[in-house]
């Protein structure tokens, strides 16, 4: 009889309702707070690891009774430095527990850890797995990813979600009739989960006993388009002006502050463009998709579609805007944001009266 379970392509949901809108994440969450397995695969490479990370922070969150245990099974080369690996984690994170289990620890299975320690604890908890799709190049790891697999279900208050890459090998892994097929559902990412790089935001609030929502952190961290140091930088401006609850208020008034203070440094790149480079990049910041039409080239005054190229090779070489898929965009998003609304004065973040670059 066939034991794998649904397996869903998002491209294939998306005909219905759209991946990127929060019902998909909030269902995979769901799945978690029933004690519900799961198998997270992406597309892309360093996405995944945020969607997890996301996932883990809000299923603590708002559930105090589960506690996270993340491992990470990149540095495993074998089946015994995985459960050496996998003890020292769950013996790191619960020391007060693993303890009491000498000096009979040596012959416990590593595997049953998670499942004796919620019933000591009295707790639920959470092992979220990173880089499962490494779990192939064991020798021969057939017999003990089966093995796994049955000790891992049997298991009660644990939930376990294994994540990584979307690569053939791992797809062989976990689905029928791969060793893990039937441990839990499994999803492919195929938008892009960076987009959920929040959590970092919502961590920081956390740890300095504050609020921030779900909504509010991820239009923080788009704001600077998940860049790793503004995004970094942009989160403890709004910290400092949060008293309590973050509003979106509050992040847009620490984005004015931040662009203010890179005024000067912004001001010397532009007196170091021409102005038909200046038009060009008005043009971007305007979502012109069609650059090289009649009608944008009139308008922002770039010559013919040979000059607009021309433009266009020179930003790139200055390191100002990189070639996309489909159109130009901004190396440094913080850059982009300035343009738009201290030179060039567009609406502020959205609302219907911005500031200009002399305010």
């Amino acid at each position: 009889m066939k034991t794998d379970v649904p397996f869903f392509s998002l491209e294939q949901l998306d005909t219905d309702l759209k991946i990127e809108q929060d019902w998909l994440f909030e269902r995979i969450l769901g799945e978690l707070n029933a004690q519900r397995h799961l198998i997270l695969a992406a597309d892309r490479v360093q996405g995944v690891h945020e969607y997890a990370r996301e996932l883990g922070f809000q299923l603590v969150e708002k559930n105090p009774d589960i506690h996270l245990c993340n491992v990470n099974i990149s540095s495993a080369r074998s089946t015994a430095s995985f459960l050496q690996l996998f003890e020292s984690t769950l013996s790191n994170k619960f020391p007060e527990v693993t303890a009491r289990l000498k000096p009979d620890y040596s012959e416990l299975d590593p595997l049953k850890l998670p499942g004796l320690i919620a019933k000591r604890k009295k707790i639920r908890i959470a092992i979220f797995m990173a880089n499962a799709h490494l779990l192939f190049r064991f020798m021969d790891p057939q017999p003990f990813l089966r093995t796994m697999k049955i000790k891992l279900i049997r298991q009660k208050n644990c939930i376990f979600c294994l994540y990584g890459n979307n690569t053939q090998n791992f797809m062989k892994v976990v689905r029928h009739p791969g060793p893990l097929a039937g441990l839990g559902r499994v999803f492919v990412l195929k938008h892009d989960p960076s987009n959920y790089r929040s959590a970092c935001v919502r961590k920081l609030f956390h740890d300095h006993r504050k609020n921030i929502g779900y909504q509010t952190s991820s239009y923080l961290s788009a704001l600077v388009d998940n860049h790793p140091f503004y995004l970094k930088l942009l989160a403890w401006h709004t910290l400092m002006r949060t008293h309590h609850t973050c509003t979106d208020e509050i992040v847009k008034r620490a984005m004015t502050d931040l662009l203010r203070h890179y005024d000067y440094g912004f001001v010397r790149v532009v007196e170091s463009l021409t102005p038909v480079q200046i038009s060009f990049l008005e043009a971007l910041i305007d979502e012109h998709r069609q650059l090289y039409s009649r009608s944008v080239r009139e308008k922002y005054d770039l010559g013919s579609t040979g000059n607009v190229a021309r433009i266009k090779q020179s930003l790139i070489k200055k390191e100002i805007i990189y070639p996309g898929k489909r159109i130009s965009c901004f190396v440094d998003p913080i850059f982009r944001e300035w343009l738009q609304r201290r030179y060039f004065g567009r609406s502020d973040f959205g609302s219907p009266s911005g500031f200009g670059f002399g305010e």
